[in-house]
């Protein structure tokens, strides 16, 4: 897992019900792991359930993600 206080990204893996604010298999930067609450606090855009992406390793190519996932 993430190291507390160290910003990361993350990738949308679920947009239910956040469709208007989250896209599927955009990576977005993480400030704030809450992970008492189960929630991740993304830039800019607030809080959400953690569930609902997962973690990009440093070397991922968020632009290959996204190509990826367009073409499931």
């Amino acid at each position: 897992m993430a190291e507390t206080g160290k910003i990361f990204h993350v990738r949308c893996v679920d947009n239910t019900l956040q469709r208007d604010t989250l896209s599927l298999g955009r990576v977005y930067e993480v400030t704030r792991d809450i992970e008492r609450d189960g929630y991740y606090e993304l830039s800019g855009l607030g809080r959400f359930s953690r569930s609902r992406f997962e973690v990009v390793e440093p070397d991922d190519d968020p632009g290959e993600a996204r190509r990826t996932s367009r073409s499931k």
